[in-house]
């Protein structure tokens, strides 16, 4: 629906009423809230898209929203974003160190990278048809390395660059004038990258750490293919809006969550061994180390309110609540016939303990002569990870977000968006690391047997180094929206 179309429905309300409605809304910014490390809150660009939004954005958001729609719409959104990730390691016995992680993430790549947002669609009175690519989750951060072999993040992470990609088409149908039902299904392409140091001599020594650096390519080619399904619900009524949506975790792949096929795996050998990678048997030049990565995606339910306070002026409050207590580990499988006779595992679980989450967000918008519109956005989020838990890997805490907004329209069918937020963490300081390097070396001495705690600590990946330290967060986003009606 255009915006002339809504202003017509709009009337006076009741002073009351609308403070009660902004009291609501800082009420549920104010409640617990939290993201997590490998979602994306700008999977649509910084624009004003959201569960109520007509706009091709609501394929993500709310597919039942599609059938606002009229016409033929194009949308490309890109959202760049600047990182820091600082890192003072404390770790029990052995000397501090620090780090600091610089990354700046940018969607001009092929395939469509991270931060892209690519859509078209056409709307009619009955049926809207769209289709969206774009990557709802990823997680990338990359730590410097050392010659000497001494990087204070190394048995957490060195470098993570893991991508899914999503094809989603997506359908609305429209029932009588205030009601609209969605459905999508996404196809989904799952890369990446991983790099860390196993603890082989169990004294945290460089010279005793063993570098795995698993790896797939970024290409289409290079992905491994899964499914999810979608769908949601629309409806108005005077003034007010709701949308309601439901996203699967993926599905139809041979594991059960995502998987990464590292064809491009290198193991290096640990320097009091000799060094070097670990070698084909007889010498041969050709590759034979393979690398394969599994991890859980989760299953997203998305709810928001628009409320037209008054000509010009909008109220939005939506959530997004992430089942990611489903990502609580990363697996790692390797093959090579010289790994098991130089002592390099072949099984490793990253320990990764993410809980369900909510990302809760408020925003007002205003329409000026109906050619602008600017707005001022909130989010606030607390950590998806126990303190005792952050690591170099998944660095989390109490977050606040504030946004600016601004769209305005460059001609008769042609608009701009832009958005800027600065996301804002407390630092964190872990004394007592749900990791324990000592609960390795307890389960070898006990051949593994998993009625030992230490052992049980070793399955669930938490048999690993101390990661004691202080950690600080600082991320800036940047984004463009450009949307083409017909």
């Amino acid at each position: 629906m255009c915006f002339s179309e809504r202003r017509g429905r709009r009337g006076r309300r009741d002073p009351r009423a609308l403070a009660a409605l902004a009291a609501a809304s800082l009420i549920i910014v104010a409640t617990r809230a939290a993201a997590s490390p490998i979602d994306d809150p700008f999977v649509t660009g910084m624009s004003f898209s959201g569960p109520t939004s007509g706009d091709l954005g609501a394929i993500y958001w709310n597919p039942a929203a599609l059938g606002l729609m009229r016409g033929f719409q194009l949308m490309v959104a890109g959202t760049a974003r600047w990182s820091s990730v600082g890192v003072s390691s404390t770790p029990p016995g052995q000397p501090a160190g620090s780090a600091t992680a610089t990354d700046f993430r940018q969607p001009f790549q092929w395939p469509p990278g991270p931060g892209a947002y690519v859509a078209l669609g056409y709307g009619s009175d009955r049926f809207t048809l769209a289709f969206a690519t774009y990557m709802p989750y990823l997680e990338q951060i990359h730590f410097p390395t050392s010659a000497t072999g001494n990087e204070p993040t190394r048995y957490q992470v060195l470098s993570m660059d893991l991508r899914n990609l999503a094809l989603v088409p997506a359908l609305a149908i429209r029932f009588g004038n205030d009601l609209r039902i969605g459905l999508s299904s996404g196809f989904m392409f799952s890369t990446g990258s991983l790099s860390f140091a196993e603890d082989r001599g169990g004294m945290q020594n460089a010279a005793d750490d063993a570098r795995y650096d698993i790896n797939s390519g970024q290409g289409i080619g290079d992905a491994k293919f899964s499914v999810t399904l979608g769908g949601g619900i629309y409806w108005r009524h005077k003034n007010l809006e709701l949308g309601v949506s439901y996203q699967s975790h993926p599905l139809g792949g041979q594991v059960a969550g995502v998987e990464v096929a590292g064809d491009a795996t290198t193991v290096s050998v640990p320097p009091s061994q000799g060094g070097g990678l670990a070698t084909c048997p007889g010498g041969q030049s050709s590759r034979c180390v393979f690398g394969d990565i599994s991890y859980r995606l989760p299953d997203v339910f998305i709810g928001g309110a628009t409320w037209h306070l008054r000509p010009g002026l909008e109220l939005d409050v939506m959530a997004r609540w992430i089942l990611t207590h489903e990502h609580d580990r990363i697996d790692i499988r390797l093959v090579g016939p010289t790994l098991e006779a130089d002592g390099l595992p072949q099984h490793i679980v990253l320990y990764r303990g993410f809980h369900d989450v909510v990302d809760t967000r408020a925003r007002i918008a205003y329409w000026w002569r109906e050619r602008l519109r600017v707005g001022a956005e909130l989010r606030v989020e607390n950590g998806a990870v126990d303190s005792n838990a952050v690591n170099a890997a998944a660095v989390d805490g109490w977050q606040v977000e504030p946004v600016i907004l601004a769209e305005l329209q460059l001609g008769r069918r042609f608009w701009l968006g832009a958005g800027y937020g600065i996301t804002i963490m407390p630092s964190v300081t872990v004394n007592d690391s749900i990791f324990k390097p000592a609960a390795a070396g307890d389960c070898a001495a006990d051949n593994g047997n998993l009625n030992n705690p230490a052992c049980q600590e070793r399955a669930n990946g938490t048999a690993r180094p101390s990661a004691n330290g202080t950690y600080t967060s600082l991320v800036q986003d940047f984004g463009l929206t450009f949307t083409f009606r017909l």
